[in-house]
């Protein structure tokens, strides 16, 4: 059994690191010319050239609005419904919706502030109030027993650590999470964010020792 590749729907995205030089090279399928392009989709999330999630998270922003959109004037703009029964739907498929798949996340301060300002955004609108009512953002949250976006993304984290942690050893995302690189090195200067220094930083908010890292997954 072969595989047939469809060459029209075939595109690469190149993944280069900073020291090497990102001429793209001529990738050729079938006797066809692959379509080199600067992001692609991939189950549902975007991959881009830079190794970064700014795209991502835009597209997962956009997703998000246009579910709450949708679900507006049914759902939380109902008198008729309990303010938990809208935080409970908001949960269920807009906040589904704005963090899916961030669990291989790595995330800047960049990307933090744009996906918390539309989470109290949307809460605001829930609760039907706008900034000219000068509720504090704590306020916000508290009303609506929701989490901040930092605080999710880092569960979800965690939750997705502890899972790969109790995975048999011969299973390759235990392998890559505990595997080393026998040649290279890091640039000098200011150093781009790993899958694990995210990880890193989450246990160290949760006080979590990494030594200690197996036995609570464990549990």
């Amino acid at each position: 059994m072969g595989l047939t590749v469809n060459t029209i729907k075939t595109e690469v995205v190149c993944q280069w690191s900073a020291n090497i030089p990102s001429t793209p090279p001529a990738f050729t399928a079938a006797g066809e010319q692959l379509s080199v392009v600067p992001s692609f989709r991939y189950l549902g999330s975007i991959l881009s050239e830079d190794n970064t999630i700014d795209n991502e998270v835009q597209n997962r922003i956009k997703q998000a609005s246009a579910a709450f959109g949708r679900l507006r004037r049914r759902v939380f703009q109902n008198k008729n419904l309990h303010l938990r029964t809208k935080v409970c739907v908001y949960q269920a498929i807009c906040i589904t919706t704005l963090l899916y798949s961030c669990e291989t996340w790595v995330t800047y301060s960049r990307h933090i502030r744009a996906l918390e300002q539309f989470h109290i955004r949307c809460l605001q609108r829930i609760l039907g109030i706008t900034w000219r009512d000068r509720v504090p953002h704590s306020e916000v949250l508290s009303k609506t027993n929701c989490r901040t976006i930092e605080a999710t993304i880092t569960q979800h984290q965690l939750r997705w650590l502890g899972h790969v942690v109790r995975m048999p050893s011969n299973r390759l995302p235990r392998r890559v999470l505990y595997g080393q690189l026998h040649r290279g090195r890091r640039s000098a200067g200011g150093q781009k964010k790993r899958y694990k220094d995210q990880l890193k930083t989450a246990l160290k908010t949760c006080k979590i020792r990494p030594e200690a890292l197996e036995d609570v997954a464990a549990d």
